[in-house]
């Protein structure tokens, strides 16, 4: 292992790297640059050779630390997860990734009130809830049996696609749909497309003209609605329910996630407002 190895953190470089964190660390770089400069040459009275030797020896010794480390300041990464302004996240792309949508991505749609008035879900019986009526969970288990690799013809159908050429590609925990290799959607999981698929044939077949007025982010929408809906998993054992923190380079969040208690597969992950 090398010197530079051992320094480096590649949790912070590289394809990791926190744009904003090195932003904030290189003004603070030359702000420090600035300080030495001005201190020399006010309070020790050295020569501006010196005084501008030593601001270029803080600037290179700064400069290698946020190329090595992604940093500068300790502790950096922490505070900009904790304090930096989703707003100025958002100007480096680094806006948190989360399953709801914003508002005006889609024409107005509650999906509780969707569910409801198309016979998927009704008040519970024994608790004050709604749960899904027996006929739409037959049905929905049904196209679940019937479903178990959904190709991206299937998502286009589901989710009302326009032309293109897509693609699905399944990663370690997460599915990207890719339209002509740009991302156009994602899931937690394979299990997760799974349901969105077969709720997506089962809630068409209640009222194909309802599900035919909703476009791809009303319709994303909707799914997710009802993924809450689903206590058991495809290829058995229990949904759990908890909340934990989810981070990434830039920020923190506290989501609500719907797991499968016996192959860890995530169903649903929704930020916690």
């Amino acid at each position: 292992m090398t010197v530079l190895s051992r320094v480096r953190e590649p949790e912070y470089t590289g394809e990791n790297r926190c744009w904003p964190c090195t932003t904030v660390n290189a003004l603070i770089a030359l702000v420090l640059a600035g300080v030495v400069d001005v201190a020399l040459l006010t309070v020790a009275n050295a020569s501006t050779t010196v005084a501008g030797g030593a601001a270029l020896a803080v600037l290179v010794v700064s400069a290698a630390s946020i190329w090595l480390r992604g940093y500068l300041v300790p502790g950096t990464p922490t505070l900009t997860k904790r304090y930096m302004p989703e707003s100025v996240l958002r100007l480096f792309g680094k806006e948190p990734e989360h399953p709801m949508p914003k508002a005006g991505d889609t024409r107005e749609v509650d999906p509780e009130t969707y569910l409801s008035d198309a016979g998927a879900i009704e008040p519970c019986d024994d608790v004050d809830d709604v749960c899904l009526t027996e006929s739409f969970a037959e049905r929905w288990d049904d196209e679940l049996t019937a479903i178990e690799a959904p190709g991206p013809e299937d998502v286009r159908a589901v989710f009302g696609l326009g032309d293109g050429d897509y693609d699905l590609d399944f990663r370690e925990e997460a599915v990207i749909l890719e339209r002509d290799g740009q991302r156009a959607g994602e899931w937690p999981s394979r299990t997760a497309l799974r349901v969105d698929i077969a709720g997506g044939h089962a809630l068409a077949d209640l009222d194909r003209d309802a599900w035919a007025g909703l476009d791809p982010i009303a319709r994303g929408r909707v799914l997710n609605g009802l993924r809450v809906f689903l206590e058991d998993c495809p290829d058995g054992g229990p949904v759990e329910m908890k909340e934990e923190t989810v981070e990434s380079c830039c920020n923190a969040y506290e989501v609500v996630a719907l797991t499968c208690a016996d192959s860890g597969e995530r169903v649903l992950e929704q930020r916690v407002s």
